[in-house]
């Protein structure tokens, strides 16, 4: 009788252990997901400060297109600004005065030196002072299509496409 109460006192024990586990297991998969929820939203709510913050630049850069008498190149004013963040590569292009002419459209839009992706990163930190990297972001550039820089993050990527309205 007394094996027998042993081994139902162990069953029961272990019983206990399994359920005890398997509860820390839902709350901690409950924590996580909404752990890992918040942190695409960070990301995608940063992602769309800077397309607020490009959109006001373009704006700028038009306007002062319009007030210089609307030339085909475009002396940036913000040159000295490039000095760097953080997350700044120690290879990377500086924005320069040199370097920040930009050349327009007859629209007043600024316009790629070159057609490739190397074309887009340099228009986009001559506009913004700051490297796609600081944002975390990819450029892909198809000739026959504009270019979009897009965040690494599949959630924001569709957030940003979704913003563009592709």
């Amino acid at each position: 009788m007394q094996k027998q109460q042993k081994s139902e006192s162990d069953l029961l024990r272990t019983y206990g252990r399994i359920i005890t586990l398997t509860l820390v297991l839902v709350i901690m998969a409950v924590i996580a997901s909404k752990h890992f929820s918040s942190v695409e939203s960070i990301g995608t709510k940063g992602l769309q400060l800077e397309h607020s913050r490009l959109l006001y630049v373009l704006a700028m850069v038009k306007s002062q297109w319009l007030s210089q008498g609307r030339p085909s190149a475009l002396k940036l004013s913000w040159e000295d600004t490039g000095v760097g963040s953080a997350n700044r590569q120690p290879n990377e292009v500086k924005v320069q005065p040199q370097n920040n002419i930009i050349q327009m459209s007859p629209q007043g839009w600024p316009l790629l030196n070159s057609s490739d992706e190397a074309g887009c990163r340099a228009l986009w930190q001559q506009l913004m002072a700051s490297d796609l990297h600081d944002i975390k972001a990819d450029v892909f550039f198809k000739k026959s299509q504009k270019f979009v820089a897009l965040p690494q993050s599949k959630v924001a990527a569709s957030a940003i496409k979704q913003a563009l309205g592709e």
